[in-house]
């Protein structure tokens, strides 16, 4: 995803003041395509383990430790988002241009969920 912003912004077609616009409308394709991958994935992964398990219905049942960890993992995203999102406009404070601070905010939305699920991970793995 980011390599393809930046061959678009290194062709110049962010340039100018149709920029947001533009890049506003790669990142909403990008999205839909993300969204499209991750569902086709999601589908595949539950068939591939159905196969390899033998378990057709994987079991959905959740505990308090699930709610926990859930939360906490809510809670990194939540706080990687925060910080990204104040750092985006930061930089719109000191005079930076404005797809800096939207690619920043794109950036932080990326990692934010990759902070969330790193610390579910952990903790479903270690514990609390």
């Amino acid at each position: 995803m980011i390599t393809v912003l930046a061959r678009i912004a290194a062709a110049g077609l962010y340039d100018g003041p149709d920029g947001p616009m533009l890049w506003a409308r790669s990142v909403l394709w990008l999205i839909a395509v993300c969204i499209g991958v991750g569902i086709a994935m999601t589908i595949l992964f539950t068939i591939a383990y159905a196969i390899l398990t033998g378990d057709k219905r994987p079991t959905t049942l959740h505990d308090e430790r699930d709610t926990v960890i859930g939360l906490r993992g809510t809670q990194a995203t939540l706080v990687t988002m925060s910080i990204g999102i104040v750092a985006a406009i930061a930089t719109l404070a000191y005079g930076l241009p404005l797809l800096v601070a939207l690619n920043l905010i794109l950036a932080s939305c990326a990692l934010a969920d990759l902070a969330g699920t790193l610390v579910k991970l952990v903790l479903y793995r270690w514990g609390f």
